[in-house]
């Protein structure tokens, strides 16, 4: 067995006995990741927690990476169940050696200094560790994955806090997030900080400014991108863009449909859509970059339709976990696998243009091929972008 013991404040916000009381304190993130667990819906009886997205964790470690500047001053929100933790008041001994200074900002009827202490079996599972993670648990696993620094993070801990408060706090804070409006945003900074560090400072951390989207920017500029220094827009270092922004914002929101779950993660949505592209680009390696028919918008757009609508069937179907970028890698390379690089190279019946009808020709077509190759019939056979005499 394990033990802590923590110096801390803790507050009764609404007066002893009125509701559940909290401390707050300082804690290394990688010493909290021993004892502080998650308990996830439909993993657990009472789980309050949703599933991890490796992406919005990694977006995190980016983030501090992105800029020693940049920190994280919000709280995590975490769960003692009922009779775990003890506390130890030394509000007396305080009062009695600073006696000049109110050490309890005039809400001495509601908080107080002390120690909080608990034991642990540091080989629990994490559902059974002695604290639960209500909120935040993509902060944490997020600041940990920092191999050069064990940052400190604020807690708030409930104290004995039963399943229901915590799921009733867990439901309160995600329904009550509100974004700030682009314009407000912008009147915080025009008249006194310098806009153009400010934007630098928040596109390389992950976060859009105004109209500017860090997504866009991540596809752009990371080497892990397939299209990296690909698109045409006033970030792009170079005169190598040849994909217009409208093309992905375009692929972005396709995905964004299929997938409800990616609503409000964008972070996860951008790793799904370069995980579709870096198998795309291996698959087509001889075409990428040089061949314009296949960069081109509507044969991107058409393609990128194709290969979501197959990935959202093997979903359903249990065959993919979309979360796992690794999965969803591997699945498009399967679902490009039955496509010949051949279809680009042909002369097309069609003039090559973006408007629905061309979309909507490519997209037949690639259904087309992937059955006949499934049912080893002529991949071209019944096409209507190329003759018949195209083998």
């Amino acid at each position: 067995m394990a033990s802590r013991e923590y110096f801390c404040c803790k507050v009764a916000q609404r007066g002893v006995g009125a509701s559940v009381e909290f401390a707050v304190f300082m804690v290394r993130t990688k010493d909290i990741m021993k004892w502080a667990g998650i308990r996830r819906v439909g993993e657990h009886d009472k789980g309050t927690q949703r599933i991890l997205k490796k992406a919005r964790a990694n977006a995190i470690k980016r983030f501090l990476q992105a800029d020693k500047r940049n920190t994280i001053p919000v709280s995590v929100l975490i769960a003692f169940d009922p009779e775990v933790v003890t506390f130890y008041s030394v509000q007396q001994e305080i009062t009695t050696c600073i006696p000049n200074i109110d050490t309890q900002n005039d809400v001495g009827d509601k908080i107080e200094w002390g120690v909080l202490s608990f034991d642990f079996d540091e080989d629990a599972e994490e559902y059974l560790r002695p604290a639960l993670i209500v909120d935040g648990q993509h902060r944490l696993r997020g600041t940990d994955k920092l191999q050069e620094e064990d940052v400190p993070i604020l807690a708030a801990a409930l104290i004995d806090a039963t399943p229901e408060e915590q799921a009733f706090q867990f439901v309160v804070i995600n329904n009550k997030a509100a974004k700030v409006p682009t314009d407000n945003v912008k009147a915080i900074v025009a008249s006194q900080l310098d806009e153009s560090d400010l934007q630098d400072r928040l596109l390389n951390a992950g976060v859009n400014y105004g109209d500017i989207s860090a997504t866009l920017k991540d596809i752009n500029e990371q080497e892990t991108s397939p299209f990296y220094r690909l698109l045409k827009w006033p970030l792009t270092r170079d005169s190598e863009g040849i994909v217009q922004l409208t093309t992905i914002e375009a692929c972005l929101r396709e995905i964004r449909s299929q997938f409800p779950i990616l609503k409000d993660d964008e972070d996860t949505l951008k790793e799904i859509f370069m995980a579709i592209w870096r198998s795309v680009k291996e698959k087509y390696a001889t075409l990428w970059k040089v061949n314009d028919k296949f960069m081109s918008k509507v044969n991107i757009s058409a393609l990128n339709e194709f290969i979501v609508e197959r990935l959202a069937y093997a979903w359903e179907g249990g065959l993919v976990d979309v979360l796992d970028i690794d999965q969803v890698e591997s699945q498009a390379a399967n679902i490009l696998g039955l496509i010949p690089a051949d279809f680009w190279l042909q002369e097309w019946l069609y003039k090559l243009q973006d408007n629905a009808v061309v979309r909507t020709a490519i997209q037949e077509d690639l259904r087309t091929i992937s059955q006949n190759t499934r049912a080893r019939n002529p991949w071209y056979e019944g096409l209507k972008l190329i003759g018949q005499d195209a083998g």
